[in-house]
């Protein structure tokens, strides 16, 4: 399922609009976490910081071969032996069969990729693939101007992105506001 682009920036660029650690540490991402699993994890922003928290392994998925291949350079530089990359579809059997090896799930990561033509198609396998007691968390643009993210035309607000997961069984736990321009949304599958 190719999600509609909003024009990813330089890895320079992307780098400056988080904290990634401190807003992984804020939804919940500890050693308890045995297995996080990122959807579109992109530049490895958010997954390396993970690695280094989680109990077990951080896996990434991503349909882009430019993203994986910059991601296992960047996991042969710093000597990662947690990080698991995917090049796949989360939408395709092939992918979500290579995802099982990994259960339980007890993470996982959208970060900034909710503005796909069908999130509750999306969510819903999440839904399937995360534990019991698992969590979702969320992170996406701000609904207004920003200096990157997709347009508000397919940009999804905060109250949206809420009912699609609880339309799908995730219960809401947490909300955050990630200054200057993102919003966090962590969610439990009871």
């Amino acid at each position: 399922m190719r999600y509609r682009q909003s024009g990813m920036p330089a890895e320079e660029m992307w780098e400056t609009f988080f904290s990634p650690e401190e807003i992984l540490i804020q939804l919940g991402v500890n050693p308890f976490t045995k297995n996080y699993l990122e959807i579109g994890c992109g530049y490895g922003t958010f997954l390396f910081p993970a690695s280094d928290l989680v109990g077990n392994n951080a896996i990434g998925i991503d349909i882009d071969n430019g993203m994986i291949d910059v991601c296992k350079t960047k996991i042969l530089h710093q000597q990662k032996n947690n990080i698991e990359l995917i090049l796949g579809d989360i939408t395709q059997i092939e992918t979500l069969n290579r995802i099982k090896k990994f259960d339980p799930i007890d993470f996982v990561g959208l970060f900034n990729i909710l503005h796909g033509e069908n999130p509750i198609n999306l969510l819903q396998i999440v839904y399937d693939v995360i534990s019991s007691n698992g969590k979702l968390g969320i992170i996406h643009w701000n609904y207004e101007n920003t200096p990157r993210g997709p347009t508000l035309d397919v940009r999804p607000k905060k109250e949206s992105i809420i009912e699609w997961c609880q339309s799908v069984g995730f219960e809401l736990t947490g909300t955050f506001d990630f200054k200057p321009y993102h919003f966090g949304l962590l969610f439990k599958k009871p």
